[in-house]
């Protein structure tokens, strides 16, 4: 078993971690991150959720037009670690297409 699998298996649950436990798995879980620990403590994720929250809000608003949610978009890669932003992009899509599918009708 390699160390990373170790790794995995060894991890408490979020809630049960203490304060410098959660930095260094936040850190582990962002290979983009190269700055102080404390932007990766609930202020800046809390911030970095605001902004997704706000992407997501126009674009339901919008009908889904990117070009319409630039400002909010940029808003996004400026709050979150590269990593997380292309996740929430890619997770809506997801969860868009996913939508789609169960709601069509054969």
């Amino acid at each position: 078993m390699n160390e990373n699998n170790n790794d995995q298996e060894n991890v408490k649950p979020l809630n049960e971690m203490t304060k410098e436990e959660r930095t260094n798995y936040s850190l582990k879980r962002a290979p983009d991150y190269h700055g102080k620990e404390e932007n990766v403590l609930n202020k800046s994720r809390t911030q970095c959720w605001e902004a997704r929250d706000k992407y997501y809000k126009c674009l339901d608003d919008n009908n889904d037009n990117e070009p319409k949610c630039k400002e909010f978009y940029d808003e996004l890669n400026k709050n979150c670690l590269k990593s997380w932003s292309e996740y929430f992009v890619k997770k809506r899509k997801s969860d868009k297409n996913i939508q789609a599918f169960l709601n069509r009708k054969d």
